[in-house]
């Protein structure tokens, strides 16, 4: 009897479970909603799908919801925050390529000034200018050796100057006796009486009118047979006792500084000077 009584219930058990599984029952019907499936599958909810259409929320949103509200509102401001940084990008970018384009403009013209500006300085440091002297002409090849061992290599301009020089008023060399007495020939009837026929340097003779210590003597002669229909020439001679002064140019301060040095040790501080302004004057003393 008992087992008969088991084997019932537990055909009605398979036979309730089989009614379940094919849905003949429902859990509903059956069991409380626990929680358990199907019924927690029920109570899902989908929030992608959800929308509010025309629901006005009187209530206070519960904490999560409102804290996902806020976030949902600093997202929008980084993306405003966003979209107008990207938008003033462009502006920002123009304006520092405006700026960069500006200082390479002005970085070739600053360097170019800094450039000129080193080579004025280089070029006033390499242009002292010395005379030194005088020296008799028995001295002179030896003062000028001494100058040139004082100087650097590649620096300097050595010039030698007649002190005490005289004035030579002459026509042009010709190179025989016959050319000669057609110039003798010409002055003669221009009613010029005193002239000289010299050996000049070479095979050449050459018809001088005068030799004057006094350059003012010797510019009068010149023009007055100038006016004569004549074309004679001035040159400067050097005298017998004519001293030499040396004149160094185009050295820098280190240069002068030996070269005075060396006439200081040698002979004496007043014999070098600074070249007189302008270029190309005539030596102090020179006359």
């Amino acid at each position: 009897m008992l087992r008969a009584l088991l084997l019932v219930m537990f055909l009605a058990a398979n036979a309730a479970l089989a009614a379940v599984q094919l849905g003949w029952l429902k859990w509903r019907d059956v069991l409380p909603e626990t929680g358990r499936e199907p019924a927690r599958i029920t109570a899902q909810l989908d929030p992608a799908h959800v929308r509010l259409t025309g629901a006005e929320i009187g209530t206070q949103l519960p904490a999560s919801a409102a804290a996902t509200a806020a976030e949902a509102s600093r997202s929008a401001s980084d993306s405003d925050a966003t979209a107008s940084t990207a938008s003033t990008a462009p502006a920002a970018a123009s304006a520092v390529a405006a700026a960069s384009q500006a200082m390479a403009a002005t970085a070739p013209a600053a360097v170019s000034g800094e450039a000129g500006a080193s080579q004025a300085a280089a070029a006033v440091a390499a242009s002292t200018c010395l005379d030194v002297g005088p020296f008799a002409a028995a001295d002179a090849q030896q003062a000028r050796g001494l100058l040139l061992a004082a100087l650097p290599a590649g620096q300097g301009d050595i010039q030698s100057i007649s002190v005490d020089k005289r004035y030579w008023v002459h026509l042009d060399p010709v190179p025989n006796k016959a050319a000669a007495d057609k110039q003798v020939a010409q002055l003669r009837s221009a009613g010029v009486t005193e002239y000289f026929l010299v050996n000049d340097e070479g095979s050449t003779l050459v018809v001088s009118l005068g030799l004057f210590n006094d350059k003012d003597r010797a510019t009068r002669l010149m023009a007055a047979a100038q006016k004569k229909g004549l074309t004679p020439q001035l040159s400067e001679r050097p005298n017998a006792r004519s001293r030499i002064v040396y004149r160094i140019a185009g050295i820098n301060a280190n240069a002068a500084t030996q070269v005075r040095g060396v006439v200081t040790q040698q002979w004496s501080v007043q014999l070098v000077k600074a070249c007189p302004a302008p270029a190309g004057s005539p030596p102090v003393g020179a006359h």
